[in-house]
């Protein structure tokens, strides 16, 4: 079950149900699996809660653990191994979430069956008659802003799979803080004797690309995240390893941070403070460049400024410790950026202008992984290493653009191989040839009406509610039925349309298709729309308050000024250019760890 951990979206959900109306987390939780709910409704596992440094927090006690493993060994017998529920509950991704309102009903036969098919539906496939238009590309965001998404993301939803068996498991479970845990905390069982192709820079591993090429912009030494001689990627969370420009995007945050502490090394800044620099760089990444790019101006001044109103509301004596983001960020609204991903990156690596990568497909970036096989003797080969000119626009290279958000899903990036997968009843194979591939797009829709999720429009109409309540200009239209028509596909148009008047899907739609089509209706696929846009700016907002930086406080956004000597652009801010640029102004091959800081 441990191998599940590297998987797309695997493992097992523990829901706290919602807050009480005085803001009180909820110690009741409901486990999902990726297509039911394990434990009976009118039965919810109950937490327990434990007094820590930084105040009160979870507890999954031995009793809870013990049923959690119960419900897991019940609901996929086919993984269980022979497991005991406690070895069952320790061995298998528990990811704990939060609900910021009640749940939604349970679907019947006919909800999952209209679901399944407009998850078909919504594929397009460039091969096929009549073609649909080209997707359309975002208007100024590159394409490596789609998989700093991603990293955000497991960022967020940590499982941490070495819970010493002797002691009770999960007694403080990760939380969702924006701290680069992923960088800064090694597995647990990570080896006394490192391989003799990984190495580590301020104690940060990373392995060194085999040398097929000259130098060049990047692949220049320790450009792959720090792997076993298998492969095996030796990651607090393997997910980012899945594909090649997420295991990149870990590289280059690895690198930015192993540069940045060397320069710090310098001060007489203690190692916590050096982190701490570090970190609140790299969150002014999240929160001055990323978020701009994809949240409207009104709706990002109002979080910023005045705080946040829905997600862990700021100002109203709500503990952000410890934080864990919605089910419905989660499970719904931030998979945005599936939509973002193109089927070609092209030209992917022209460093070298001997010995270039022309393109890489989304099926090259899956197979340069663990799970893909594609790695040479475990290691990656140094033309395939992201060529940053490229994929962000640097030395005036014009950028790969991301594609615009939208509903226009291609079959090549959501139909998968199976295996990528943790395996789920309600699966069904792709439409046409591939038997052995799996719809995301149905899955995603599926699983969330499984897990009750809220319609868009339930989401929108409470969110709504609460800006007014804390008098924010900012409003959430809600769509009409009219604007959720799939452009250009006329077969998921219809299937939006089924049934009786207040119960299709054009009047309850699935909150990730709501989503992608409020993205496309009102941020012309190049932003968020007003519901999409709030619910990731406050998260984000609270992921960041919730590390403990100062970077946000109380749900408002603090001054910043970053650090000269990290050769930024701005006196106030620090993008993604700023950092990619200085984890790769170094060749960390060269650094002598032996010699002493001065």
């Amino acid at each position: 079950m441990t191998a599940l951990a590297s998987r797309h979206g695997a493992g097992y959900r523990l829901v706290l149900r919602e807050r009480s109306n005085d803001g009180r987390r909820s110690l009741e939780a409901d486990v999902f699996g990726p297509d039911k709910m394990a434990n009976d409704p009118d039965t919810p596992l109950l937490l327990d809660i434990v007094e820590t440094a930084r105040g009160r927090s979870l507890q999954i006690g031995d009793a809870v653990a013990e049923r959690i493993g119960r419900l897991i060994l019940r609901i996929s017998p086919h993984a269980s191994g022979g497991l005991s529920p406690r070895e069952a509950f320790i061995a298998s991704p528990v990811r704990i979430y939060e609900r910021t309102m009640a749940a939604g009903p349970p679907p019947d036969h006919d909800m999952l069956d209209r679901l399944g098919r407009l998850g078909d539906a919504l594929l397009v496939d460039y091969g096929f008659a009549p073609l649909p238009p080209l997707p359309q590309l975002m208007a100024q965001t590159p394409a490596a802003y789609t998989y700093l998404g991603q990293f955000l993301a497991h960022e967020m939803t940590v499982w941490n799979p070495t819970a010493n068996p002797a002691l009770p498991p999960f007694a403080g479970p990760i939380d969702s803080a924006i701290d680069l845990k992923t960088i800064f905390q090694l597995p647990q069982g990570f080896p006394g004797t490192l391989p003799v192709h990984v190495k580590e820079v301020e104690g940060l591993p990373l392995t060194k690309t085999i040398l097929d090429s000259g130098s060049g912009f990047s692949g220049s030494g320790l450009d792959d995240v720090p792997r076993l001689a298998t492969g095996w990627p030796l990651l607090l969370d393997p997910r980012n390893d899945q594909n090649l420009a997420l295991s990149q995007t870990h590289v280059a945050v690895t690198r930015f941070a192993q540069a940045a502490m060397r320069i710090l090394n310098d001060t007489d800044l203690s190692a916590d403070d050096i982190r701490r620099v570090v970190l609140r760089h790299f969150q002014s990444v999240v929160l001055q460049d990323y978020l701009v790019r994809l949240v409207d101006p009104a709706t990002y001044h109002d979080v910023m400024t005045r705080g946040r109103v829905w997600v862990a509301p700021s100002g109203g004596g709500i503990a952000l410790h410890p934080f864990y983001v919605s089910h419905e960020f989660s499970a719904a609204i931030f998979r945005f950026g599936h939509a973002m991903r193109r089927d070609e990156y092209a030209p992917w690596n022209t460093a070298n202008p001997d010995n270039t990568v022309d393109s890489a497909l989304a099926s090259d970036l899956l197979g340069l992984s663990f799970e893909g096989m594609g790695l040479t003797n475990g290691r990656l080969l140094q033309t395939w290493t992201t060529d940053w000119r490229h994929m962000l626009g640097l030395d005036a290279m014009p950028p790969i653009k991301a594609t615009g958000i939208g509903t226009d899903l291609r079959q090549s990036l959501f139909c998968l191989p199976k295996d990528l997968f943790q395996h789920g009843d309600l699966d069904v194979p792709c439409p046409g040839t591939l038997t052995e591939h799996i719809n995301l797009a149905r899955r995603t829709l599926v699983s969330g009406a499984v897990q009750l999720l809220p319609s868009g429009q339930a989401l929108a109409q409470a969110v709504q509610a609460a800006l007014q309540a804390a008098g924010s200009t900012c409003e959430i239209p809600i769509l009409a039925p009219d604007a959720l028509d799939i452009p250009h596909n006329p077969d998921a148009t219809a299937i939006m349309r089924e049934g009786a008047i207040g119960s299709r899907f054009v009047d309850q739609t699935p909150l990730w298709v709501y989503t992608l089509l409020e993205a496309a209706v009102i941020g012309n696929g190049n932003r968020l729309g007003p519901l999409g846009g709030r619910i990731v700016a406050e998260t984000l907002n609270a992921a960041i308050e919730a590390s403990g930086s100062d970077m946000i406080v109380d749900g408002v956004r603090q001054h910043f000024a970053p650090d000269p000597r990290f050769g930024g652009t701005s006196n106030d801010r620090f993008d993604y250019s700023d950092l990619v640029r200085l984890a790769f102004s170094v060749n960390p091959e060269q650094i002598d760890d032996t010699q002493t800081p001065t």
